[in-house]
């Protein structure tokens, strides 16, 4: 019988420990082994380099686990706002004065005694708007009004507008007029007429047109500073924060009132545009931190 060499018993130790020699070549190398201790401790260096290390290491688990939580938080974040959002457009147009005019007499004056100066509206009006002034002279108050209804009350909430007293101070009611707007002129519908030679319109209010032009300029302003500092990340972020702002409320004013800045309602208008501002300001904030980790995973892959 041959003697089997140690280079030979080396040479099918492989195959031995993955368990792919036949039974006998099994036995021979099992019986060499028993006699062999150089080619025993061969065996055993060979088993101990085949073992998988264990990686303890959790932490790029715990990364992978953290990178996802914040994605789905910013996502989460993001469908809330779109929702917050065209809740409160739904809303503003839903509740959007329509202003009645004067010919469908929506309302009437009325002296009640001791001077006071009662307003009853019709079953139509949802709401009214009442401004006053004093006359040149001092000697009373000159009264502005008008009346509206909506889709909302008259479809969802039907609730009517209650009568109310003009001067509950005994303020001296000179004049009252109704104001229409659609240009045409203002309708005395109490007292004296204090414009004899002509007729007065009563004017949207403006203020909305300051409001977007002041953020036109920041936000001209600020993108300005985003091209000068673009290669510096922490004020070209910082920047893109204050960049959103005005551009968040153009969007909100585009949303509510078109590419019209005049408004009758203006104090409403405006709280309905900073409705969606907010909201859309964080969406804004989200969706550019989200492509800027969308962009710098796409680089990492490279």
């Amino acid at each position: 019988m041959m003697k089997v060499t140690c280079n030979v018993i080396k040479d099918v130790l492989p195959l031995y420990i993955e368990n792919m020699l036949s039974i006998d070549s099994c036995t021979m190398v099992e019986e060499h082994i028993e006699q062999c201790q150089e080619c025993k401790n061969y065996l055993n260096e060979m088993r101990t380099s085949n073992e998988m290390p264990v990686d303890r290491n959790t932490s790029p688990l715990l990364k992978i686990k953290s990178t996802l939580r914040k994605k789905k938080i910013q996502t989460a974040i993001l469908s809330v706002m779109f929702s917050i959002m065209l809740f409160v457009i739904t809303s503003a147009f839903l509740t959007m004065p329509e202003y009645i005019p004067y010919g469908e007499k929506s309302v009437a004056i009325n002296e009640i005694g001791n001077g006071s100066v009662l307003v009853q509206f019709e079953d139509t009006v949802y709401g009214y708007d009442i401004n006053k002034y004093p006359t040149d002279d001092n000697t009373g108050f000159v009264y502005n009004i008008t009346t509206w209804n909506s889709i909302w009350n008259r479809n969802i909430e039907k609730s009517n507008a209650n009568n109310t007293i003009l001067n509950p101070n005994g303020e001296n009611v000179v004049s009252v007029y109704y104001y229409q707007t659609d240009g045409r002129d203002d309708i005395l519908i109490y007292g004296k007429d204090i414009y004899p030679n002509g007729g007065i319109i009563t004017l949207p209010r403006l203020f909305l047109t300051y409001y977007a032009l002041i953020a036109v300029v920041i936000a001209a302003i600020s993108g300005l500073i985003m091209l000068i500092l673009h290669r510096n990340k922490k004020a070209l972020n910082f920047t893109m924060k204050i960049f959103l702002l005005p551009i968040s409320y153009l969007l909100g004013h585009l949303i509510i009132k078109g590419f019209t800045s005049s408004s009758y309602a203006a104090t409403r208008d405006l709280y309905a545009i900073l409705l969606v501002m907010i909201p859309l300001y964080i969406a804004l904030l989200t969706a550019v931190n989200l492509i800027r980790q969308y962009k710098n995973k796409k680089q990492e892959g490279r």
